[in-house]
C-alpha cells in the first residue's frame, strides 16, 4: 500500500513532508488494491468490479421523481472522481471502489448535487450515476452489534453485502439493536431514507432520531495533539496481538510510537492505526522491502518502485511523526489542514490524506481494536468539542493565546463543519474554552512556530470561544478549571515616583495569579488600573485582573508629588558696592509649589574689563581694571527660564591704595613660608605658647573679599577647646564661642548633609557665638580635622538665613596642618567633607566616615525648605513658600558660597549677614542639635553694603600703621594673650 504523490521535501534537516500538489490519494497502492475492513480491524483484500448499474438512469430523468434516489460512484472501479465543495468551493476527491453510495440532494449548476461521508459536494453527471433506492442491492448503514456501532460500508451497490463493517466504538443508548439506520454523515441517523434525504435538502436534522444529540465517531475526532494511556511495552503488546505475522514490520513498535509521541505530539496509538490500515498489520510489499509503514512519498505510475525507503522502520514512524504530521497535516498554515484530528470528507485529515472517504474511520476502528486488547485505558479519555456540528455553518474562528478576546489570534480553525478540539478544562472560563493546540507554539505562547515538529504538551494549549464550541464527548482525563484566589505584584513598576498630573506607567511591573488548584500563572498582560491623571497625594494604585467573572485586586504603592512651578527668584544681596578687583558670591533662592530645585543658570552684564567674570556657583570677580560704574547680575532658575532676578553692583574705584608692605605679625605656615594667599587683609595673630613666639595659623582659602582687610589691631580669637573649632576677626574680646554637635540621629542631619552625602563627611556642628558681630563683619572660621587629609581640598557647606528663606553658601578650602579655615559674616549650621564624591562611606554621626550614597555632582544639593518662620530659631523647617533648597559648586569649581547645579549652571546661596553654619572637627561630641537649638543670627538692616574688611575709613588708619606698626603689633599680640587668659 503505497502513497501516490511526489512530497515536496522540507528543507530542514533532510526530513520529508507529504506532497502539497492536492488532489491525488498519499497511499497510491490504494488505486491498485481495494482493501476492506472488519469489526476486529482486519485488513483484507476485495473486489474492485465496477459497480455501474445497467440501467442507471440519467440524473435530468430522476428530477421530479421520489425522492429517494442514491448516487453511485463506482462507476469505473478503483478510480477517484473529483468534485467541489458546496461550502468552500475547495475541490474534494473519492473513490467509489471505497464508498460507492451518496444521498441525491438533486442538480445544481448542471452537476449532481451530494452528500457522502460529512461532506455536501457537486460532481458532474458523467462521472456518477443517480439510481432508485429501490434499485440497490444494498446502501450503506449503521447498526448495533454486540453493544457497539458497526458502520456497513457498500463498495458495489449492485451486489449485496458490506465492503467493510466498521467498529465506531459504544452504541449511544437512542439506537437500537436490530435495525438499520441511514446516515451520510456519521452524526445524525434517520430509520427512513427518505426523510433523511428531505432534512439534507433543508439543511437540517430536525427529524434525525438525535436531532439534539449529535454522535461522534471518539477515535475518529480525537484530536492528534493527545497522548495514549499506554506504555510503550503495553503498545507493543496491544500491537503484536494483531501483527501475528512474525514477518510484520509493526510489531514491537511500541517505543518507537511512543518516543515520537512525546517528541513531536502526535498520538502513538492514533499513528498506530493509521500504519496497520495502510500496511496492512505491516505485510505489505512495500513495507516488507522499504520499512515503509505508511508508503510515503510514493508515486503514483510506480508505487512499489517509488515508494520512500527508509534505513529502518523506527526512522519511518519518526518522518511520519515530524515532517507528515506535526509539520504538515497538523500545522494550521499548511494547505491541507482541514483541523487536525481523522475525521472524514467534510472535515479531518481524511479531507486531502486518502481518496477512501472512511480511511479516518478504519484508522479509528484498528484504533478501538487495540484499546480492547489493552484494556480500554484510551477511548473515552479526553473530552472533546465540535465547532459546527451542522454542515455549512461556516464559522472561521480565531484560536487565541488567552481567554480573551484582546489576546494573540494564533491561528484559524477555518469554516470545516465538525471541526474537533480536545478540551484541557471540562468548563469554560468566562467565555472561553482551553484547549490543546494544534500549532506548535513559541516558548511564550505568543506566535505560530512555523517549520518546528517538535512539540510540547504542557506549553502549548489555547483558547476557542465557547460560544463556537459543543462539547461530545467528556472525558476522564479533564482537568476541574480552577478559580481565581489572589493576584500579587512580585516585580514592582519602573516608575513609582510621579508629579501630578502624570499616568500611572506599568512598565516593567510582573502580576502574578494564584488558583485554587495551588498553581501560579504570570497575569501581567490582561491586568486593568485605573488611566486617568494622578492626584497630588495618591498612594497607591489599584490592580485588577479578573478571570471567569471572579476578580481580584492588589495595590501598588506610588509617590505623587505636587507639580514644581517657579513663582519667584530672589538674589543675595539685591544690591552691593565693590571694589576693583575684588570677589564676591551671591546668593539665590527659588520659591515656588513643589519644592523647586535651586540651580540657577548665572549671568553678568555691564562689564567693561574681560576680567570681569561670574561663576557657576554665583562667584563674581571684577576685574582690576573695570571702568564700568556698575554691574548686573542676574540669576535664571533651570526650571523656568523666564524666571530670574537681577541684583545692581556699584562699582568703587581703588583711588587710594594702602602702603605695599607687610603687615605686622605674618602667620607662617608649618613649611616657614609667609601666608601672603589675601595681601590685601591683616592676618590675626596666633597664640605663641608660653611666649615664645607666635603659634602659625593658616590663613583662609576662601573669602568674602569686597576689597579691604581686617584691623589688626583688633584681631581677638575666641576657641572652643573641646573640638578646637575656632573663630578669629576683630570680635569682642570677651565673646564665647558655643558650639553643638549634630550628630546622625538628628533630625535635620540628612538634611544638611544631603548636598554632600556622596563625599567623606567630617563633621555637622551648629556654632554660635554669645557677642554680636559688627555689621558686615568678616571673620576667620577654623576647623580641626585629621592631619591625614592635609592637602586635600575640603567643602564647607553654611546654611545662611536672611528674611525667611534660607540659602547655601559653599566654600571650597585645603586642609593645611589639620586645619580648614574660611572667613565667614555669621555663625549657624556648618557642615564640613573632603571634595571627594562617590566615596559613598558611611557616616558616623560627626567623625570622619563614609556618607550615604547620593547624587554623582559632589555637591549637588538637596531640595531643602529653607526660611524663618514666626520668629522661631529653626532654620531648615520653615512652611515659608518662597523657602527652598540650594544647590552647591561641584568638586573643582571656584572657592565662594552658594549653590549651583551639576550641569546647567551654578545657583549659589543668597549671602545674609547672620547665616547658619555646620563644620567638621576630628572630635564626636555626643549631643545631638535639634533644630530648637539651632542659633538664629538676627538680621541687620544693610547687609547689602560693602563689609567692614571693605570699609573706606579704614584708610586713614593705615597712615598710622605705618608709623607705629611695631609698637602696635607688640601690643596687639599682647593684648589678645591676656583676654585668652
Amino acid at each position: 500500500m503505497v502513497f501516490g504523490t511526489e512530497s515536496n521535501a522540507e528543507g530542514t534537516s533532510g526530513e520529508q513532508t507529504s506532497a502539497v500538489s492536492g488532489m491525488k490519494d498519499e497511499n497510491a497502492q490504494r488505486l491498485e488494491k481495494v482493501t476492506g475492513m472488519d469489526e476486529s480491524g482486519n485488513v483484507f483484500e476485495v473486489d474492485d468490479s465496477d459497480g455501474t448499474f445497467e440501467n442507471g438512469g440519467n440524473a435530468q430523468y430522476f428530477r421530479s421523481a421520489s425522492n429517494e434516489l442514491v448516487v453511485n460512484f463506482n462507476t469505473k472501479g478503483n478510480a477517484v472522481t473529483n468534485y467541489t465543495e458546496a461550502a468552500s468551493g475547495n475541490a474534494g476527491y473519492t473513490n467509489g471502489a471505497y464508498g460507492a453510495d451518496g444521498a441525491y440532494l438533486g442538480m445544481e449548476n448542471g452537476k449532481v448535487k451530494f452528500m457522502m461521508s460529512g461532506v455536501i459536494g457537486l460532481v458532474s453527471a458523467s462521472e456518477v450515476q443517480v439510481v432508485r433506492l429501490s434499485d440497490t442491492a444494498v446502501v450503506s448503514g449503521y447498526y448495533v452489534s454486540g453493544g457497539r456501532l458497526i458502520h456497513g460500508v457498500v463498495g458495489d451497490m449492485t451486489t449485496p453485502g458490506y465492503a467493510s463493517r466498521l467498529d465506531n466504538g459504544p452504541a449511544p443508548s437512542y439506537l437500537s439493536g436490530g435495525t438499520t439506520y441511514y446516515s451520510y454523515d456519521g452524526h445524525y441517523f434517520y430509520t427512513n431514507y427518505g426523510t433523511m434525504i428531505t432534512d439534507y435538502q433543508k439543511n437540517t436534522r430536525s427529524h434525525s432520531v438525535n436531532a439534539n444529540n449529535p454522535y461522534y465517531n471518539y477515535f475518529q475526532y480525537l484530536p492528534l495533539r493527545s497522548k495514549t494511556g499506554y506504555s510503550a511495552a503495553q503498545l507493543s503488546s496491544a500491537i503484536n496481538g494483531k501483527a501475528t505475522n512474525s514477518s510484520s514490520k509493526m510489531r514491537n513498535t511500541g517505543t518507537q510510537f511512543v518516543n515520537q509521541q512525546n517528541t513531536y505530539g502526535i498520538n502513538a496509538l492514533v499513528m498506530a492505526g493509521i500504519a496497520a490500515n495502510e500496511s496492512g498489520w505491516g505485510i505489505s510489499s512495500i513495507c516488507q522491502s522499504k520499512n515503509n509503514l505508511f508508503g510515503l512519498n510514493a508515486v503514483d505510475s510506480s508505487p512499489g518502485t517509488s515508494a520512500d525507503k527508509y534505513a529502518s522502520v523506527d526512522e519511518c514512524i519518526r518522518q511520519f511523526a515530524n515532517g507528515w504530521m506535526s509539520r504538515g497535516y497538523v500545522y494550521p498554515n499548511d494547505s491541507r489542514y482541514r483541523g487536525g484530528f481523522l475525521g472524514n470528507k467534510g472535515s479531518g485529515m481524511n479531507v486531502k490524506y486518502a481518496s477512501d472517504p472512511f480511511w479516518g474511520e478504519k484508522a479509528a476502528a484498528v484504533m478501538y481494536t487495540l484499546d480492547a486488547s489493552g484494556g480500554g485505558k484510551d477511548s473515552g479519555r479526553y473530552t472533546i468539542g465540535i465547532k459546527d456540528t451542522l454542515y455549512g455553518s461556516g464559522n472561521n474562528v480565531n484560536v487565541r493565546s488567552s481567554n480573551s478576546t484582546s489576546s494573540t489570534a494564533l491561528y484559524k480553525t477555518g469554516i470545516y463543519t465538525s471541526y474537533a478540539v480536545l478540551l484541557k478544562e471540562s468548563q469554560a472560563a468566562g467565555s472561553f474554552y482551553k484547549i490543546q493546540s494544534d500549532a506548535v507554539l513559541n516558548s511564550g505562547r505568543t506566535a505560530v512556530s512555523a517549520g518546528v515538529g517538535e512539540y510540547n504538551f504542557d506549553n502549548m494549549y489555547a483558547f476557542i470561544s465557547s460560544d463556537y464550541v459543543t462539547v461530545v464527548n467528556k472525558g476522564s482525563d479533564t482537568a476541574v478549571p480552577k478559580t481565581l484566589s489572589s493576584i500579587s505584584i512580585s516585580t514592582p513598576p519602573a516608575k513609582t515616583v510621579y508629579t501630578e498630573g502624570e499616568k500611572f506607567d506599568a512598565t516593567g511591573m510582573v502580576v502574578k495569579a494564584k488558583w485554587s488548584d495551588g498553581t501560579e500563572s504570570d497575569v501581567t498582560k490582561n491586568i486593568t488600573f485605573p488611566k486617568e491623571a494622578l492626584a497630588k497625594g495618591t498612594a497607591s494604585v489599584t490592580i485588577q485582573y479578573t478571570a471567569d467573572q471572579v476578580t481580584k485586586t492588589a495595590a501598588q504603592k506610588i509617590t505623587v508629588n505636587e507639580k514644581t512651578t517657579v513663582t519667584e527668584v530672589s538674589i543675595n544681596p539685591a544690591s552691593v558696592e565693590m571694589k576693583t578687583g575684588s570677589s564676591r558670591t551671591f546668593g539665590v533662592a527659588v520659591a515656588g509649589t513643589g519644592n523647586p530645585a535651586q540651580t540657577v543658570t548665572w549671568s553678568v552684564t555691564g562689564a567693561k574689563s574681560a576680567d570681569t567674570k561670574i561663576d557657576s556657583t554665583g562667584k563674581l570677580q571684577i576685574g582690576t581694571d573695570e571702568t564700568a560704574e556698575s554691574l548686573t547680575v542676574r540669576a535664571a532658575t533651570t526650571v523656568d527660564t523666564s524666571k530670574y532676578a537681577e541684583a545692581t553692583v556699584k562699582v568703587l574705584k581703588d583711588e587710594v591704595s594702602g602702603p605695599d608692605t607687610e603687615t605686622p605679625d605674618v602667620d607662617v605656615p608649618d613649611n616657614g613660608q609667609p601666608d601672603n594667599s589675601k595681601p590685601d587683609a591683616d592676618i590675626p595673630d596666633a597664640d605663641a605658647p608660653d611666649g615664645d613666639g607666635p603659634e602659625a595659623e593658616p590663613g583662609p582659602d576662601s573669602s568674602q573679599n569686597n576689597g579691604s582687610g581686617n584691623d589688626a589691631d583688633n584681631t581677638v580669637e575666641v576657641k572652643n577647646e573641646q573640638n578646637g573649632i575656632k573663630v578669629s576677626g576683630t570680635i569682642p574680646a570677651d565673646a564665647s564661642l558655643k558650639v553643638e554637635v549634630i550628630d546622625k540621629g538628628s533630625d535635620n542631619y540628612s538634611t544638611l548633609t544631603e548636598p554632600v552625602k556622596t563625599h567623606t563627611i567630617l563633621g555637622v556642628y551648629d556654632i554660635s557665638l554669645d557677642k554680636d558681630l559688627g555689621k558686615d563683619e568678616v571673620v576667620q572660621l577654623g576647623f580641626n580635622v585629621d592631619t591625614e587629609h592635609n592637602g586635600k581640598e575640603a567643602v564647607v557647606l553654611h546654611y545662611a538665613e536672611k528674611d525667611g528663606r534660607t540659602y547655601l553658601e559653599t566654600y571650597h578650602a585645603t586642609v593645611t596642618d589639620g586645619t580648614v579655615t574660611i572667613e565667614v559674616t555669621g555663625f549657624s549650621p556648618y557642615v564640613i567633607a573632603l571634595n571627594d564624591a562617590g566615596a559613598n562611606t558611611i557616616d558616623d554621626g560627626n567623625q570622619q566616615g563614609p556618607s550615604d550614597s547620593g547624587p554623582d555632582n559632589d555637591v549637588l544639593p538637596p531640595d531643602i525648605d529653607g526660611g524663618v518662620q514666626d520668629g522661631s530659631n529653626n532654620l531648615l523647617g520653615s512652611s515659608n513658600p518662597s523657602s527652598g533648597t540650594v544647590s552647591t559648586p561641584p568638586a573643582g569649581s571656584p572657592e565662594g558660597s552658594g549653590p549651583v547645579s551639576g550641569q546647567n549652571g551654578g545657583s549659589p546661596s543668597t549671602q545674609s549677614s547672620d547665616a547658619d553654619a555646620k563644620a567638621a572637627s576630628g572630635e564626636t561630641v555626643d549631643k545631638t542639635s535639634k533644630a530648637s537649638a539651632q542659633v538664629k543670627v538676627s538680621d541687620k538692616e544693610d547687609k547689602t553694603k560693602a563689609s567692614k574688611t571693605a570699609d573706606e575709613s579704614r584708610i586713614v588708619i593705615w597712615g598710622l600703621l605705618l608709623l607705629l606698626s611695631a609698637l602696635a603689633a607688640a601690643f596687639a599680640i599682647r593684648f589678645r594673650k591676656l583676654i585668652k587668659k
